[in-house]
């Protein structure tokens, strides 16, 4: 995809793992091919900026010969797919979670069908565990719900959601059933799709919930994870390629070698027998940063209206205790579409201020530069985030 900062390629790694040698070879990649920016994205991919279109073009060759991805394009877009990150390392994540996730994920890249399914729709197996269940989010989830026993949901990102007690395989016939239904909608957009789908298929649900998980129940899951398992968090999912080769390094000099990605912006190595120390890296549960949500913003992204990381980076330290922060460069709110705390949006007369909404809720006040947001949380932070006379 073009972007305003050049071309952008991105990297799925199979059930969200990167070896350290696959890690060294992006990094290099992104500073000899890109402008060396590097997200984490809410997909557990990795995306790597400013590529010149031929640069580009010839990425997908680099990536395949690495193992990092499916000659096929047809295959490689089916295998969309989120697994809990801790799946096979955390004895509290189901123990068939990497067996489901790859018999689902050989399924997939065999229904040559599923093709037709739209762009952005994806799979998850969530295993549960230390990152409990629920937090994972698709059009389609295999959700444990007790020992050897799974469920489906579709539209799970929809509460609350009808789960279906199934065999694993029958999620991808959910899929089958949704290419052919002709339906204008993703069943994440509407409840009612994922209820159409398993009628169609002849099955009865029930109504399960899930506990609500706080805004940063996933954000906060850095430092000690237990059994020799560090979580590093990639500020607002921004890194360097500096900061992913040392990821790397840390990983293969000190633990099992592997760089386990998660949808929140954080790597977990595994095998440290003492937490690891990367520059740029968060490593404190207590950080403000962990809090904080931004796009790309101007120079990176057409639709910006404004400068968004170094902004957010600056307000952190004046985000009142448990607060949370998105500054969008835009009304489209793609780097956090939940409601916040505090929501920056950049316009044409500087930035909106939405309190405890999305970007696409109601300005409650307007500031003309940076220099004034600033000045504004200052007294936001002196005052316990009361209306402080704006």
């Amino acid at each position: 995809m073009e972007a305003a900062d050049g071309w952008l390629v991105r990297v799925r790694p199979t059930l969200g793992r990167l070896e350290a040698a696959q890690a060294f070879l992006l990094a290099d990649v992104a500073r000899k091919m890109g402008n060396g920016r590097i997200s984490l994205t809410n997909r557990a991919s990795l995306q790597l900026r400013g590529f010149s279109a031929d640069a580009a073009r010839r990425f997908p060759d680099i990536a395949v010969a690495a193992g990092l991805g499916l000659a096929d394009a047809g295959m490689e877009r089916r295998q969309a797919m989120l697994v809990s990150p801790l799946a096979g390392d955390d004895p509290a994540c189901a123990v068939d979670t990497v067996a489901c996730a790859e018999s689902l994920r050989k399924a997939l890249i065999g229904a040559e069908a599923l093709t037709a399914l739209p762009g952005k729709f994806g799979f998850a197996v969530d295993g549960g565990g230390l990152y409990p269940a629920g937090l994972l989010q698709a059009d389609i989830i295999l959700r444990a719900v007790g020992e050897g026993q799974w469920s489906v949901v579709c539209g799970g990102m929809c509460a609350p959601p009808t789960t279906y007690a199934v065999a694993a395989s029958q999620a991808v016939g959910l899929a089958h059933v949704f290419v052919t239904s002709h339906q204008s909608v993703r069943p994440q957009r509407n409840r009612a799709v994922g209820q159409v789908l398993f009628q169609l298929l002849g099955l009865a649900g029930e109504l399960q919930t899930f506990a609500p998980h706080p805004v940063g129940a996933c954000c906060g899951r850095v430092g000690p994870l237990g059994s020799a398992l560090f979580a590093l968090s990639a500020p607002m999912g921004c890194m360097t390629a500096d900061m992913l080769h040392d990821c790397a390094n840390v990983a293969a000099a000190q633990g099992d070698g592997i760089l386990r990605l998660t949808p929140w912006h954080t790597l977990v190595l595994g095998g440290m027998a003492q937490p690891p120390v990367v520059a740029g890296m968060v490593a404190d549960p207590h950080s403000p940063l962990l809090r904080i949500w931004a796009c790309s913003g101007a120079g990176a992204c057409a639709q910006a209206a404004g400068e968004t990381e170094e902004l957010a980076r600056s307000l952190a330290p004046l985000l009142p205790d448990g607060a949370h922060l998105h500054v969008s460069g835009c009304r489209k709110g793609c780097a956090h579409p939940a409601a916040t705390d505090f929501t920056l949006v950049a316009g044409g007369q500087g930035y909106g201020l939405v309190r405890n909404g999305s970007a696409t809720g109601d300005v409650e006040s307007l500031f003309v530069d940076d220099h004034a947001v600033y000045k504004a949380f200052e007294l936001f932070k002196n005052e316990g985030a009361v209306d402080a006379g704006l």
